[in-house]
């Protein structure tokens, strides 16, 4: 499948995401490499995301009326942050953590 458009880059986008758990989740972090940290990889998720949390739970909540659109935009959201249950495990108590804990809830919602 070809890396160019939006579909591309969205896939790049996830593959670097659960790349960079995987390696968080069996190495553990490495503070000095932000490719590693589980900070760094929670606020590029988070800026990757257009619509909140509770945009997309609202949204998900009737997904089968919404557009082919709408429907994708979800589906993008859950791909992206089919890592963020496991990624705050590696976070201390704090508002990034809050937001990914926010985000795992909100994917039971969409399609």
């Amino acid at each position: 499948m070809s890396g160019e458009g939006s579909a591309g880059r969205e896939r790049k986008a996830q593959n670097n995401f659960m790349l960079r758990m995987w390696v968080i989740d069996q190495l553990g972090p490495i503070a000095e490499d932000l490719d590693w940290s589980p900070e760094a990889l929670a606020t590029h998720t988070l800026f990757e995301l257009s619509l909140t949390p509770h945009q997309a739970r609202a949204l998900g909540g009737h997904w089968a009326e919404l557009s082919i659109d709408q429907i994708s935009e979800l589906r993008r959201h859950k791909n992206l942050t089919a890592h963020v249950e496991r990624l705050a495990a590696h976070l201390q108590p704090s508002a990034l953590r809050d937001q990914l804990l926010e985000w795992a809830q909100a994917r039971r919602y969409l399609p």
